[in-house]
């Protein structure tokens, strides 16, 4: 006959399941369970710090690389500098140096007629126009100061009564520069400075020449002995990060120099109608400014409306606005979607911070290249992601990843694709792609 269960005999096993204390095996299953969850809770922190601090020392050691990269460029400057405005310069030059090879010219006879046809060029061009435009380029800056008075004087009899004094200012800032030295010692060491830097740019141009040269005429030959060193594995996405490059770089700096040309162009045929003196020094300052995104159309624009005002009144230089505002928003609305559709697109922060980081390193020199570095890092790393978003960089798939890019101008992913690894499998998607990382390659 069966016994009815004891009470306490019942409620055991519950109070052994809720108080972990009462476990009679601790190096049981039911032990290990809770010695497990002790520990999970007490030494794994949450997820998002261990993704947060897994972001943290990757991004601190990527920043303190770069700085010790721009701190070596900088202390070399004399060499980087040039060396980069040659690899800027080679994008023009490049595809005329193609054009003669093709015609059976050798490599180097190519690359003589190019550059040195280039510096004929521009030094015929300054001698024909260089008297009559350092000439006007005096009258500038004293039409400059007159369109200033006017503004100031406009201020001044305001209702807002705001008085500014241009003329202790900049007699501020010029005893701030004379400041600090000791009379005939001081003129001396500003001389010996003066020549000293006079010296660093002469260096630096025949520098810029000379590697200018070498690069249009052994640039093929450079990338395939980089690209030798390279193991069979990493050849792949060399490649194609090198094409990416180029086009980045070459596709901004042509792009550039196009919407430049046609705002210059613009901006002084309206500035010739409205009757404005000294055009040509600001279609050249206007041109310039075009290789400074963003702030170099606002001063070009600035000292074109200055020039009107002083010339013409207040009404000349409300039709010079509307004309540099006007040629401005064909270019952002109508220009820049055609011509530079095919190079990096940068937001203007990107340009902005770009700009004066290049500023700070390397001057206004570094202002003008420091764009183009950009556009090409930010193609490298659109690069990198789509190859990475695709699996093409593992160990096991680098080596039979294709050459040619992904991304940019012609890419297989260069269109809204769904699967990037499917297209990036596909090889009908890259029919028109070159296999090698050659500047010769033009995505233009």
């Amino acid at each position: 006959m069966d016994l009815p269960p004891d009470a306490s005999t019942e409620a055991a096993p519950d109070r052994d399941r809720d108080d972990p204390s009462t476990v009679a095996d601790p190096d049981g299953p039911r032990g290990q369970r809770w010695a497990d969850a002790d520990n999970s809770m007490v030494a794994q922190p949450p997820a998002w710090l261990r993704l947060a601090a897994g972001w943290g020392w990757r991004l601190g050691i990527l920043g303190v690389v770069t700085w010790v990269v721009l701190r070596f460029m900088a202390q070399l400057l004399v060499v980087t500098l040039p060396l980069i405005i040659a690899i800027v310069l080679t994008t023009l030059c490049w595809p005329l140096r193609e054009r003669l090879v093709r015609r059976g010219v050798p490599p180097a006879l190519s690359a003589a007629i190019v550059v040195i046809g280039g510096l004929v060029v521009l030094v015929g061009l300054f001698a024909a126009i260089g008297p009559g435009f350092v000439d006007q380029i005096g009258e500038l800056g004293e039409t400059i100061q007159d369109g200033s008075d006017a503004v100031i004087a406009w201020l001044e009899d305001s209702p807002f009564g705001i008085e500014v004094d241009l003329g202790q200012v900049l007699d501020q800032v010029r005893s701030a520069m004379l400041s600090g030295g000791g009379g005939g010692s001081q003129v001396v060491g500003s001389i010996v400075s003066g020549l000293s830097v006079a010296g660093q740019f002469l260096a630096g141009l025949a520098l810029t020449v000379v590697l200018l040269f070498f690069i249009v005429k052994d640039g093929d030959v450079m990338v395939a002995w980089v690209r030798g060193l390279l193991s069979s594995n990493h050849r792949p996405t060399a490649s194609a990060i090198g094409q990416r490059a180029w086009s980045a770089l070459s596709g901004y700096v042509r792009g550039t120099a196009a919407i430049a040309a046609i705002d210059a162009l613009g901006i002084g045929l309206g500035l010739l109608l409205l009757g404005v003196p000294l055009v040509l020094p600001l279609m050249l300052l206007v041109f310039f400014g075009g290789f400074l995104p963003v702030i170099g159309a606002f001063i070009a624009g600035l000292v074109a409306v200055l020039v009107a005002l002083a010339d013409g009144g207040i009404v000349t230089a409300l039709l010079a606005l509307a004309v540099v505002i006007g040629v401005q928003q064909v270019e952002g609305n109508v220009l820049q979607p055609i011509i530079m559709r095919r190079a990096v697109a940068l937001h203007p922060i990107v340009v902005l911070v770009a700009l004066g980081a290049g500023a700070a390193i390397a001057g206004i020199i570094g202002a003008f290249i420091s764009v183009p570095i950009a556009a090409v890092l930010a193609a490298v790393g659109n690069e990198l992601r789509l190859r990475g978003r695709a699996g093409l960089l593992t160990a096991a798939t680098a080596g039979a990843a294709p050459s040619a890019p992904l991304g940019g101008p012609g890419g297989s992913l260069d269109t809204e694709v769904e699967d990037p690894e499917e297209a990036a499998a596909d090889p009908a998607a890259r029919e028109d792609l070159p296999g090698d990382i050659t500047p010769g390659h033009d995505d233009t």
